[in-house]
């Protein structure tokens, strides 16, 4: 049975969303001894304990709360009729102070193509808070990705087939053939995966070549979030130089940020 310092370690290091319940002040009589901590998923599952009774259940509602604002919170309870603090209607004759800590799970980027720019990508999304996903159909090429958390060697006109996407991904598009990104771009938006982002390195030239045939395919898809060419106008042609432009245009749009896109004006 794992321990909730497991399970917080865990959320810590971005496995999915939650918020741990920390009683961080107590005073007076009451169930909940200072330093106990629950951990309280989405769901509704929780993991240890802040005193049970009606405190736990509505440190919980709180909790739930919190994961669908993404905030963290500070609330003191009142454990008997006296005032001062959110009333519980327990008579113990204390207070409770509970931090609420939420924590986030890492957004999910799924990159097409193990080549250079592949694997420049993965080597600088390791440090931040990003599931890296690397998908290509040579071994030899994944055989040098050292950085993502996941490598998937598969056709890529079967990358997509059989496996399940959570909305709001980041794609980015880099294989080493036209067709390859085509197929890719066609499957993203054919199996309506709602993502947050999809990046193709190519040209301008590409760039309309690409979008008229997907227009012709799927009249109703949303190009809103297609950035082609890739990356911020920042300059630079080594790998790397790419690789520090396209993480930094997906930077830009998880903050809700502004900046110079190589896709603007989009026509």
């Amino acid at each position: 049975m794992k321990s909730i310092y497991s399970e917080i370690l865990e959320l810590a290091e971005g496995s999915g969303s939650g918020v741990v319940v920390s009683v961080v002040d107590k005073q007076g009589s009451g169930p909940a001894a200072s330093g106990t901590k629950m951990l309280v998923y989405p769901d509704g599952r929780s993991s240890g304990t802040v005193g049970g009774g009606n405190l736990e259940a509505l440190a919980k509602a709180k909790a739930l709360q919190l994961i669908s604002s993404g905030q963290n919170a500070l609330e003191t309870y009142v454990l008997d009729e006296t005032g001062g603090g959110t009333g519980t209607g327990m008579i113990c004759g204390g207070k409770a102070t509970l931090f609420f800590e939420y924590f986030a799970p890492k957004k999910r980027i799924y990159i097409f193509g193990a080549g250079h720019i592949g694997r420049a990508l993965a080597y600088h999304l390791k440090p931040l808070p990003w599931h890296v996903t690397v998908i290509d159909d040579r071994p030899e090429a994944l055989s040098q990705i050292r950085d993502a958390d996941e490598k998937i060697l598969t056709p890529f006109k079967d990358a997509l087939k059989g496996r399940s996407f959570p909305e709001a991904a980041y794609y980015l598009i880099a294989t080493y053939g036209h067709q390859h990104d085509a197929t890719v771009l066609h499957a993203i938006y054919r199996n309506d995966l709602r993502p947050a982002y999809v990046g193709m390195v190519a040209s301008a030239k590409k760039r309309t070549l690409l979008t008229e045939e997907l227009k012709k395919a799927l009249p109703q898809a949303d190009l809103s979030c297609f950035y082609i060419p890739v990356g911020l106008d920042t300059g630079g042609t080594l790998p790397q130089e790419i690789a520090i432009s396209i993480i930094a245009e997906i930077q830009t749009l998880a903050y809700g940020k502004t900046a110079a896109h190589l896709r603007d004006p989009y026509d």
